[in-house]
Parts: C-alpha cells; structure tokens; sequence
C-alpha cells in the first residue's frame, strides 16, 4: 500500500512537472518591428533624437501570465544613430558611451507587477558603460493576439527616462546663462514586438 502511495506522488509531481515546462513558453523579438530610441535635451529649446539599429533579446513567459515576462537584452553600443555621424562618434567616444571599452548595453528583468488592465511596472538591472543600477519603470503589454499570417505575438511598449549621470556619462558643458547645453535625463522610447516560439 505505501509502495503504491509512493508511486502515485512520484507520478503525480511528474504530471506537475510536466504540465509546468509545456506552460513555460520562449517569445523571438522582431528586430524589423522594434524600435530603441532615446532623446535628450541641448541648448534647452531642442532635442537630438536617436536609436539603436543592432539588439536583441531573449524573452520568456509562463501562459499568459505576464508578471512572469522575463527579459533579457542586449544592445550594440556602435549601433548608435542620430542621424548624424560626427556627433554619433562623439556619442560612441570615450568621454560619452565609450564603445570600444564597453561596446554593450545590457538589460535584465528581475521582477514584473501587475499595475492595472494591461499596465504593468518592470523591474531590472541596467547597465551601461560598466556601471549596473536597478531600475523600475512602466510598460504596457499589449496581446497576445494573432498577426496576418495567423503567428501568436504580444507587443511591449514602454517610454522611461534615465539619468546619464548615474552611468558615468558626465560630459558637459555651461552657455552663457550659465545653464548646461546638454540635459542629463535621457528619455527612452521602446516599442517590441514578439512572436510565440
């Protein structure tokens, strides 16, 4: 009787396990339909604008449940474009980015909650020019739905800002009025989208 009553929990946690692993689920980010962009303010009246053209991700869910997205980027640093390439070298140089000594920023989720609808807040290690910090910032999560040729997908919005300063990153330089000519804030703009492995 207790030899049964073994073999029916051995065959009980299987089935639990089993059940688990096929709800657990792998998503291939779409770079053709993916946007990373930043924007900073300079001389207090304009913004530059720019993106990354090279990254990628690995991404993961349990079911439908999204507080258990997981995340994990990567972005190539030389991949930087603002539509102008003596100011993208200036970017990439040392004194800014610095990509030849850190050609890779780098983003891991560590947690994911629930706000409201499909609101959500993403917690994570982000790290740029060697420095890591732990951020939170909001996303929307948008799906799942079915595209045209009938691929399971789910997009990913989120617009954050950053402080270039906790990185590293403090070149700058006064005007006149004794204002700084390049903000400190960066605003990131990410719009994903994913498909169902």
């Amino acid at each position: 009787m207790k030899t049964n009553l073994k073999r029916l929990t051995v065959v009980a946690l299987v089935l639990v396990s089993f059940s688990f692993v096929n709800n657990f689920s792998n998503y291939t980010l779409d770079v053709g339909h993916t946007h990373v962009g930043f924007e900073v303010e300079r001389f207090l009246v304009g913004e530059v604008e720019g993106r990354f053209n090279d990254f990628n991700a690995t991404i993961s869910m349990e079911g439908e449940d999204y507080t258990t997205l997981a995340i994990n980027a990567i972005i190539n640093v030389n991949s930087l474009d603002s539509n102008n390439e003596t100011r993208d070298g200036h970017l990439k140089g040392e004194m800014w980015l610095d990509a030849n000594t850190y050609p890779e920023i780098v983003f891991q989720s560590t947690s994911v909650k629930k706000e409201s609808n499909d609101k959500y807040s993403i917690n994570g290690k982000m790290t740029i020019k060697g420095v890591t910090k732990e951020i939170n910032f909001p996303i929307e999560i948008l799906g799942p739905f079915k595209d045209p040729t009938q691929k399971e997908a789910i997009g990913i919005k989120a617009d954050f800002t950053l402080n270039r300063f906790d990185y590293g990153i403090k070149f700058n330089k006064k005007m006149d009025n004794g204002s700084f000519f390049i903000g400190d804030v960066v605003k990131i703009k990410l719009r994903a989208l994913t498909y169902k492995e």
